[in-house]
C-alpha cells in the first residue's frame, strides 16, 4: 500500500506547456508536468517528497496538511429566494425531496453517479388549468 500523501495536488491543463501541470499548493513552487493527469500527479508527489525531505534535513518546519479526510456530508448554502423556489418546483415535478434534487444536480455537475431512477422515471408534466 503506498504511503499516504498529506497535501492536495491540483492538476490543470497548460496550453503554454502543452501538458498537464500538477501543483502542490502547500509547497510553494512545487509543480510537475505530465502527458496525463495521473503522470503529472505522480511527478508532483515525487518532487514534493524531495522538498519535504530537504526541509526535514535542514530543520525547516513542514506546512500543515491541507487534506481534509473527514466530511460530514452536510453544508449550509445560501441562495436567492427565486432560485430556492425554482429548485423546489423542480423537485416537486420530479417527485423527490429538495435535498434529493440538489444532490442529483450537484452530482451530475461534478461528474459523479447517483441513483436518479426517480428523475428518469419522471411523470410528464401536467398542464395547469387555463394554460395551453
Amino acid at each position: 500500500m503506498p504511503e499516504s500523501f498529506p497535501y492536495r495536488v491540483v492538476v490543470e491543463w497548460s496550453d503554454e506547456d502543452s501538458a498537464f501541470v500538477a501543483r502542490v499548493p502547500a509547497l510553494a513552487g512545487c509543480a510537475a508536468h505530465g502527458r496525463n493527469p495521473e503522470s503529472a500527479t505522480r511527478e508532483a508527489v515525487v518532487a514534493a517528497r524531495g522538498i519535504i525531505e530537504s526541509m526535514r534535513e535542514h530543520g525547516d518546519p513542514l506546512p500543515d496538511s491541507d487534506v481534509n479526510t473527514s466530511y460530514s456530508g452536510q453544508l449550509r448554502l445560501r441562495l436567492p429566494k427565486s432560485l430556492h423556489e425554482r429548485l423546489s418546483r423542480m423537485a416537486a415535478l420530479d417527485g423527490v425531496s429538495l435535498n434529493q434534487e440538489l444532490v442529483a444536480l450537484l452530482a451530475s455537475s461534478a461528474g459523479a453517479r447517483v441513483d436518479t431512477s426517480k428523475r428518469l422515471a419522471r411523470r410528464p408534466r401536467r398542464r395547469q388549468s387555463g394554460t395551453r
